[in-house]
């Protein structure tokens, strides 16, 4: 399915520099299904955030010595995805 947003919908961007291969791996299905969006600043909107840092995620060979998620070092079936935004406002960019 497409989503269209309305043109005033403000430019999002994601908290990760790259997404993450998965966040949530069991039998049956890996994927990723947990995003950190924020607005970003622009002409239209003048002030957002921008993404300064972010945790790391753990491999696919670290999630497999356990089978899947949850296990008994990572109690989740997701993955909890951590970064810092800086708040951001046009002028400053």
């Amino acid at each position: 399915p497409t989503l269209f947003l309305p043109d005033t919908f403000p430019t999002m961007c994601s908290g990760y520099r790259d997404l993450p291969p998965f966040t949530h791996y069991i039998q049956g299905f890996v994927g990723t299904l947990d995003y950190i969006l924020a607005s970003e600043s622009s002409e239209e909107e003048s002030f957002g955030f921008r993404p300064k840092r972010w945790a790391p995620m753990p491999s696919e060979q670290q999630i497999r010595q356990y089978t899947a998620l949850p296990n008994e070092g990572m109690p989740s079936d997701h993955l909890s995805l951590v970064c810092d935004l800086e708040y951001t406002t046009s002028k400053n960019e």
